[in-house]
């Protein structure tokens, strides 16, 4: 059979069933962790990303194989290939989702909603489950995976479909009975609708994107297209803050003590209402280590304390905002958050990248310093097609809190006509 590879773990009979599902000749690899470093042919992965004209910082080979190198999340890559010739790829990773307190999140018109989400949420209000992600789980965005130019629809759904349930990983666990696909962009007055028929989308918060002016040099280059209520508030963050010391981290310091960080990540992530996977220090130094310069880590001090961390991944696309971590009791009398918000974009800045990707949290904060929304959707499979039927019904009837954002951009300035334009909003 032309282009037959095996899945790890997998017997002949297996892949002919796959191949006549998909299509003559499609066969489909999975590369499992540490296994796949050297496994994965990198140069025509990232040939095939950039051939697609959709760039991605997760998707990338240095990130895929910073994540491959982590020990304590259990990822693999996937690729389809035709006839042996790659043309499609994806990031898969087994983790562990927790919802907690999720009708603080969810605005729901259904009773029956309410009453499932209270079940399934118990006296601790806690509700956890195994799940297959289809992208990235400790990011935001359109990252989950890429096919070549000229591959349909149809095709891409039949590759998805055959093939998430296949391959157990190499750690040894069950595979999850539910597969997502993470973030696909909902166009702004568009309502959500599956990704491919059969699948289930829900929508929750936006992720936040401030766009960059190229002709910006510095963080004060962006105060004259700002309205006066947010130059005040960049002015004010600014002084609130003025007595951290900011220093960047190196590898060496990471290694050494990187663990103070990892304490101060967990003060901020045990108060999200939706957890998907978890920081360890490993993935910091194996990003580090992978990316170099391109990953940055400043830490903040406070009178010879450290209070606080935050770290980025720059390209010239985008500037990702990947995690943050500091004493809460520091953001309303050194505005501490709001500080590294500034640092991202000035980070972008001094980069020269298009945008600044700030993630799905913290929305009213994030819109006050010029983060625009950009709407996401999660797409739901589940084996059982009586469980998929169960929660297609329990999930028509939610969507997201609605809120009311900041508007810190003048009009025709660069930031809200290069938003529009991709998003498709008309301003009111």
């Amino acid at each position: 059979m032309a282009g037959k590879e095996s899945f790890n773990g997998y017997d002949d009979a297996l892949i002919s069933s796959f191949d006549q599902a998909v299509g003559s000749g499609w066969t489909a690899s999975w590369y499992w962790n540490e296994l796949a470093l050297d496994a994965v042919p990198w140069d025509a992965w990232d040939q095939l990303i950039a051939a697609s004209t959709r760039p991605s910082i997760f998707l990338d080979s240095r990130m895929m194989r910073s994540l491959l190198k982590v020990k304590t999340r259990n990822v693999a890559a996937l690729i389809w290939r035709k006839e042996g010739v790659l043309k499609g790829l994806a990031v898969v990773e087994d983790a562990e989702a927790e919802s907690v307190n999720l009708a603080g999140h969810i605005e729901s018109k259904s009773w029956v909603f309410d009453t499932v989400s209270r079940l399934l949420h118990g006296k601790s209000g806690r509700w956890q489950f195994s799940v297959r992600v289809i992208g990235t789980t400790l990011g935001s965005g359109d990252h989950a995976f890429r096919f070549a130019l000229g591959v349909s629809k149809k095709q891409q759904k039949l590759c998805l479909e055959k093939t998430m349930f296949c391959s157990p990983s190499n750690w040894g666990n069950a595979i999850p009975r539910v597969v997502m696909v993470k973030d696909q962009v909902i166009a702004a007055e568009s309502s959500k609708s599956p990704l491919f028929r059969g699948w289930t989308p829900m929508e929750f918060d936006p992720e936040m994107v401030v766009h960059l002016d190229p002709q910006w040099g510095c963080l004060e280059d962006c105060l004259p297209s700002l309205v006066k209520k947010s130059r005040t508030k960049f002015k004010h963050i600014q002084t609130l803050s003025q007595d951290f010391q900011l220093k960047r981290w190196s590898l060496e310091q990471l290694e050494a003590d990187g663990s103070s960080l990892i304490e101060l990540y967990r003060l901020v992530f045990e108060r999200s209402g939706f957890r998907l996977g978890s920081l360890h220090l490993d993935e910091l130094v194996a990003s580090k280590k992978i990316w170099g310069e391109a990953f940055v880590v400043t830490v903040y001090s406070l009178g010879g304390e450290q209070v606080g961390f935050q770290c980025a991944y720059t390209t010239p696309e985008a500037t990702e905002a990947f995690f943050v971590g500091f004493k809460p009791e520091l953001t309303k009398s050194h505005a501490i958050y709001q500080r590294m918000l500034l640092e991202f974009v000035e980070l972008g800045i001094a980069a020269g990248s298009k945008e600044v990707r700030m993630g799905r949290t913290a929305l009213d904060v994030k819109s006050s310093i010029g983060a625009l929304p950009r709407r996401l959707q999660c797409d739901v499979k589940f084996r059982n097609p009586l469980a998929h039927a169960i929660v297609h019904a329990f999930t028509t009837g939610y969507k997201p809190v609605h809120r009311e954002l900041k508007r810190p951009w003048k009009e025709k300035t660069y930031p809200l006509n290069r938003h529009l334009e991709i998003t498709f909003i008309h301003p009111s």
